[in-house]
């Protein structure tokens, strides 16, 4: 009898827990709904990031939906978006580097768009550790695993961007890469259009954000297994995954 008892407990706190998941999932998806903004935090003690750009035969992956259907039986993939800014020849604008390999070199040049204002930055992997940091402080290469340079900086030690406005008309749809003070990792994509203002205030109000690093726009898009692939018009050149240790 007693066996049963305990066994009927251990049911209902399955249940119990089952539940709470279940809720707190729907309540962050209207939270996401209601801000315009859907964002995935990083478990570092369960998932892993890395970056993908060409498959083993050389040919890019371009989609959120031939990257799963590539790797997605041998990874367990829980998040992936688009990565940085890419040139007209379909590569990454600056800085790549996949599994150690550096495939492209970092790009201090100056130029126009997004990928040019000032200060740019690189998200990097390198030794276990995430880190968002400026062009100028951008170093130690050989102990990189994953970066992808992109830009503007969005946020920098919990600062906007001076170069924003709050009123700026110019809204699209956008994602980015964050950290916290504490070194939890996020990674948001707008569900609306958005400037950067509006963009970094609530990555810094909302998730506490210190560094956010802006990776594209417009054509953005992020795949969840519960949100599934995303439809896409245009190809992506770097793709950032949060899989599963």
């Amino acid at each position: 009898m007693f066996d049963m008892f305990i066994r009927q407990i251990k049911k209902i706190r399955g249940l119990w827990l089952l539940s709470a998941w279940f809720f707190s999932s729907v309540i962050n998806a209207q939270n996401s709904l209601q801000t315009g903004v859907s964002f995935y935090k990083v478990n570092p003690e369960t998932e892993t990031i890395r970056m993908y750009w060409r498959q083993d035969d050389g040919t890019p992956y371009q989609t959120l939906g031939r990257l799963i259907d590539a790797k997605g039986k041998s990874h367990q993939i829980n998040m992936a978006i688009n990565g940085g800014i890419y040139d007209k020849e379909y590569r990454p604008e600056g800085l790549y580097i996949e599994n150690g390999k550096t495939l492209r070199e970092l790009n201090t040049k100056s130029g126009e768009g997004n990928f040019y204002i000032r200060p740019g930055g690189v998200f990097s992997i390198g030794n276990g550790q995430a880190k968002i940091e400026t062009l100028e402080a951008f170093g130690a290469i050989p102990d990189i695993t994953f970066a992808v340079q992109s830009g503007p900086m969005l946020l920098q030690h919990g600062k906007i961007n001076t170069k924003f406005s709050q009123t700026s008309e110019s809204r699209k749809i956008r994602n980015a890469v964050g950290l916290t003070a504490k070194g939890d990792i996020y990674f948001l994509l707008s569900r609306q259009p958005m400037n950067f203002y509006e963009f970094a205030h609530y990555a810094a109000e909302q998730l506490n954000i210190t560094e956010l690093l802006y990776l594209d726009g417009t054509i953005s898009g992020m795949y969840t297994p519960s949100g599934g692939v995303p439809s896409q018009r245009y190809p992506f050149v770097t793709m950032i995954t949060v899989e599963r240790k």
